[in-house]
């Protein structure tokens, strides 16, 4: 079923950019201000897009989005200031609006194409407007950072 951010105007206040969510099903409940989405889960926002199986947006008192949370089979791809593009996958992705955090847990990975960095961990957290990246490894696989060195020009 494809559901358009109008539908989704119910429980979230106006935003400036368009977010168009496709699921399989949509479960509002304005009681408890949450919103779940199940099955074959796409968000896009700009030239923002994530996959998961099944996503929860939690609302605030005011009605605003203050956490997003995306679960199984998660993939993204985002892009930051400067037009900077990344992308990654995990377990899950939880997204906390009021300080712009992205938590990427469980097999997480993250890239840049573009300049081939890496980075591996059990759980990655992403406060980019602070140029803040925290990696947590676990017994079995370390925290892992791959980045490529641009030759020196003489």
């Amino acid at each position: 079923m494809r559901i358009f951010a109008w539908i989704l105007m119910l429980f979230l206040p106006l935003l400036s950019d368009e977010i168009i969510i496709d699921a399989k099903e949509l479960i509002a409940d304005e009681k408890s201000k949450i919103t779940q989405l199940k099955g074959n889960v796409q968000v896009v926002r700009l030239e923002d897009k994530l996959n998961c199986d099944e996503a929860f947006i939690f609302l605030d008192k005011n009605n605003k989005p203050s956490k997003m949370q995306a679960l199984g089979n998660v993939k993204f791809w985002l892009t930051l200031d400067g037009n900077r593009k990344i992308q990654g996958r995990a377990n899950e992705v939880i997204y906390l609006a009021n300080t712009q955090e992205y938590q990427i847990i469980g097999n997480a990975f993250v890239e840049e194409p573009a300049k081939k960095n890496e980075v591996k961990g059990e759980k990655i957290i992403i406060r980019y407007q602070d140029g803040y990246i925290n990696v947590i490894g676990d017994e079995e696989a370390p925290a892992r950072l791959i980045f490529k060195l641009e030759k020196e020009k003489k």
